[in-house]
Formats: structure tokens, sequence, C-alpha cells
């Protein structure tokens, strides 16, 4: 979100449900470059982070918008049938019959299940992430094979 006081300190708004990510000698990436974690600290739901060579108000002004991911070997692994958003999204969607419906255009969170958002040449479906509807998911294939129930489409 951007620079926070004069020694380099940024602010961020965490969008991660693991605040480990943000412990003393993580590693981050942002803008194509591996930083690592000095030190972090919250203040009013906010995480501020202090990273090695980020120095100065300057160095952090000129992380500001940029987005902190976590390397691709570090992230935590998943139960099974559970995938990150990333693994997700713009994944080509097909029934079981083959036919083809879109691509996965973004999710929606609602709390109880996600709802994948499939944009294709009939419009948008809304598939939700539900064993029964979602049948299966080749994330290095990058297709979703799907069931739909009447009326979703």
């Amino acid at each position: 979100m951007g620079p926070w006081g004069f020694e380099g300190e940024v602010r961020i708004q965490a969008e991660t449900d693991n605040p480990r990510r943000f412990s003393r000698g993580s590693r981050l990436l942002a803008n194509g470059q591996i930083l690592r974690v000095e030190r972090c600290r919250w203040h009013k739901g906010f995480a501020l982070l202090k990273l090695r060579g980020i120095d100065t108000w300057e160095d952090a002004q000129h992380l500001q918008g940029a987005s902190l991911e976590v390397p691709v070997e570090e992230m935590e692994p998943l139960a099974p049938d559970s995938y990150y958003h990333f693994q997700v999204l713009d994944m080509e969607v097909r029934t079981r019959e083959g036919e083809y419906l879109g691509r996965v255009e973004s999710i929606l969170a609602t709390g109880s299940n996600d709802v994948y958002v499939v944009r294709g040449e009939e419009g948008e479906i809304l598939v939700p992430a539900l064993k029964d509807v979602v049948v299966d998911v080749d994330t290095q294939e990058g297709r979703m094979t799907v069931d739909l129930p009447e009326g979703l489409r």
C-alpha cells in the first residue's frame, strides 16, 4: 500500500490465511525481485513489513502498488481436491461430454464454497466449486471438467 515511516517499512494489506508468511527470513516476490522479511508487526489490521534491502522511504515507495507473492516452492501443500486460485484462474472448462464452456475468469469467495466465473462464447456461467459439480481438475493441462446441474447454463 505504501511506505510507513522513514526506515523502509511498507504497509501491506495481507490477503493470506497464513500469517506465518511474514515471519523473519520468509521470502516474498515483488516486481520479480526476491525480498526477505526482517520483521513484521501489525497495526490496525495492516501488516507493517521491514524487508531486507528496503531501508528508506524512497526504497519503500518503489514497492507501492506491487503484489507481494510467495515463491511456488514455498507454498503450503493443500488438502486433496483443493487448489490455489492462481492454479484455477484462466483454466479451460468443459462438460463431461467435452463441450467447451469457456475459461475461469475470476473466483468469487462466498464463505461456504468458491464459485468459478466461467466466460465463454455463450456468456458467463457461475460454477460452484463443489465435488458433485467439479468432477476433475487437471492443473498440469489447465483443464477443468464439470457436471452442471440443470439450470446453471
